[in-house]
């Protein structure tokens, strides 16, 4: 019971990061779009453009991950 706690709390928190993330992602969009910026001006070079990139793709992993445990330790209490 404690394992899947845990599970869920995890999920929560990188939902809510996601979330945050993909809200300050479309915030940069628009405010590139309005000044007529280049998002990688703004981030500081191609490179922290890409780790932005990545910073969500990651989340977006372990939301996945995360929901995956969830259900398979649901599964086990089940069984």
């Amino acid at each position: 019971m404690r394992t899947r706690k845990l599970s869920i709390t995890v999920f929560v928190l990188s939902l809510i990061s996601l979330l945050i993330s993909l809200k300050l992602f479309w915030n940069l969009g628009i405010f590139v779009d309005e000044h007529g910026f280049s998002p990688d001006i703004v981030n500081g070079g191609d490179f922290w453009l890409s780790m932005d990139w990545l910073r969500l793709l990651l989340l977006f992993l372990l939301c996945i991950v995360s929901g995956i445990d969830i259900l398979k330790s649901k599964q086990k209490q089940e069984n």
